[in-house]
């Protein structure tokens, strides 16, 4: 199992150094990673999955989520509003 969680680490970095981290701010907060302190990520979607949906095979009728991959360490922070990328 350890090395599953190395593989996701791993493609979670491969996506920060493909797009440029930036600053971001959500309800009006600069958003900062919790693990390591880092202030830019790289933006991503990801799809909420519900069972009825996913049971019918219309998973594609989910809502979904923005998620904010951290540059530093590569944890993924959610959310369901849309972050606004800091203009420097």
């Amino acid at each position: 199992m350890g090395h599953f969680f190395d593989a996701l680490k791993a493609g979670a970095r491969a996506i920060v150094f493909e797009a440029d981290p930036a600053e971001y701010v959500v309800a009006g907060r600069k958003v900062k990673c919790p693990h390591c302190g880092e202030t830019r990520f790289a933006p991503g979607r990801a799809l909420l999955n519900t069972r009825g949906a996913t049971f019918l095979n219309l998973d594609w009728t989910n809502e979904s989520a923005t998620v904010l991959i951290c540059a530093e360490c590569g944890r993924i922070e959610w959310f369901a509003d849309e972050p606004q990328e800091v203009q420097s």
